[in-house]
């Protein structure tokens, strides 16, 4: 390949899309069960589809540092491939994956402690009993999902995206299948409503992990290079490894959602058309967020492998490269949002109460305005943090976290109790709240601090 063309030299254009076009569609099609999902419950009872982004929010958040370190789990298995080191993924894979499932039984027991969280920011009633609902289902998936993290990182880290595309799509078809059947009570099954939505996607997770573990070891049998059915137990020093890297990790994912998730219960405690219009948008943002988090996890294993490589140029390159195509992903859809997003808005006004439904839609109109101008930069967030978190640079990413997230909600109160700020003036914090944290890792990236970062034990690492 040339070095000098943007396209065919080592970590540029194709090489980076080949990893992230799989991961794109992939990211897409969660994306689409989460607007499937929410329009079926639109159909249903707005409140629904409104509780579905509140407690599915909640269950994100009691899961972020979790999840995170299990996600961690491909960053060790790129610097691993890079390195050469290929009898250690099998043994951090497992540790990711015993982690996840030990967990479980404690979220199921604090449940109706997380519960209370919804009962501050003054929900109504109904609203109040639906969210209840979606998380107490939820929380039985979150053992499939984080252990199902750290068997999906097996093929990230080694930059099989193919691999994530064809489960997720397998899944998301089975979850919108599922949904359709368990919340009208299609296909013989009673009408669950919102607790089928929630069931579905639980049993989706579980099939997921499920799927990735039953590939993992169909691999591991034909290359016993990974170690895949040798590393089964419990390492403890890796494990702590792991954890002290990815609990830095998983810090900025817990703070960022946590401020996040009270955003939106503040919008909540707005009105229900207000917290509507935000889910309405929300919703139409995740075909831009879950693809650019997509791409990131690309970067991520690329910065990785390179690194575990001794290539920090080609890192740097990869990097660069990403921000390149997600600069021309956000510029279409916010050119989208803002052109036709009565259009978008169509397919949630079929079966809704068109009174009800129009309140929504012309706030939801504005608030895709505000989507579309911090799209880029909430494409610099996902790409440079996670060129930072394939290095290693965790500290820093965690530590510009705590001291930015909690400004969101912080100054979202203050407006609403002091200078009589409505959903618009909570979504203009928002915006520059993206912005600023955009600022920060950008300049971080281009510090070029990161570069001489490793997870791996020294010993392992390339020379």
């Amino acid at each position: 390949m040339s070095n000098t063309n943007w396209w065919t030299r080592p970590c540029g254009g194709f090489d980076v899309l080949r990893q992230a076009v799989p991961l794109i569609i992939s990211t897409g099609s969660l994306s689409l069960m989460n607007f499937t999902d929410r329009m079926f419950l639109m159909w249903w009872n707005p409140n629904a589809m409104t509780a579905t982004m509140q407690a599915g929010l909640l269950f994100w958040t009691l899961t972020a540092i979790p999840n995170a370190i299990a996600m961690f789990v491909a960053t060790f298995v790129a610097q691993y491939h890079g390195s050469g080191q290929l009898n250690r993924i099998g043994p951090i894979v497992w540790q990711g994956i015993w982690f996840g499932l030990a967990l479980m039984p404690l979220f199921i027991l604090f449940g109706p402690f997380f519960l209370l969280g919804f009962r501050v920011f003054g929900h109504s009633a109904e609203l109040l009993a639906l969210e209840d609902q979606y998380l107490s289902w939820m929380l039985w998936g979150s053992g499939g999902t984080i252990a199902g993290e750290a068997a999906a990182s097996f093929f990230r880290g080694r930059g099989k995206m193919n691999v994530e595309m064809y489960v997720n799509i397998f899944c998301v078809s089975l979850n919108i299948i599922l949904s359709y059947c368990w919340i009208f009570g299609h296909g013989g099954f009673p009408a669950w409503g919102l607790a089928g939505a929630a069931a579905a996607t639980a049993v989706s997770m579980w099939v997921r992990f499920l799927l990735y573990v039953g590939l993992m070891i169909h691999v591991g049998r034909k290359d016993r290079r990974f170690n895949i059915l040798g590393g089964m137990n419990v390492d403890v020093a890796l494990l702590k490894r792991l954890l002290y890297f990815g609990i830095s990790s998983g810090s900025y994912t817990f703070v960022d959602t946590l401020s996040f998730t009270v955003f939106l219960m503040i919008i909540g405690g707005l009105g229900d058309f207000e917290a509507g219009a935000t889910t309405l948008a929300f919703t139409l943002n995740l075909f831009t967020f879950l693809p650019l988090a997509g791409i990131g996890i690309v970067v991520t294993s690329m910065v990785g492998n390179q690194l575990g490589n001794n290539r920090p140029d080609l890192a740097r390159r990869a990097t660069n490269t990403a921000a390149i195509i997600g600069l021309a992903y956000t510029a279409f859809f916010g050119f989208l949002y803002l052109a036709i997003p009565n259009l978008l808005l169509g397919a949630f006004a079929s079966f809704s109460d068109p009174e009800e439904f129009e309140a929504m839609r012309g706030m939801s109109v504005i608030l895709l305005r505000f989507v579309a101008l911090y799209l880029f930069f909430d494409s610099c967030i996902a790409i440079f943090a996670s060129a930072l978190r394939g290095a290693g640079d965790t500290l820093y990413v965690m530590k510009t976290t705590l001291i930015l997230a909690p400004f969101l909600p912080l100054l979202c109160w203050l407006g609403i109790r002091y200078a009589d700020f409505g959903v618009y003036g909570c979504w203009a914090v928002l915006t520059a709240w993206v912005w600023t944290f955009s600022a920060f890792f950008t300049l971080r990236f281009f510090g070029g601090k990161w570069e001489k970062m490793r997870v791996i034990e020294g010993e392992l690492q390339k020379m």
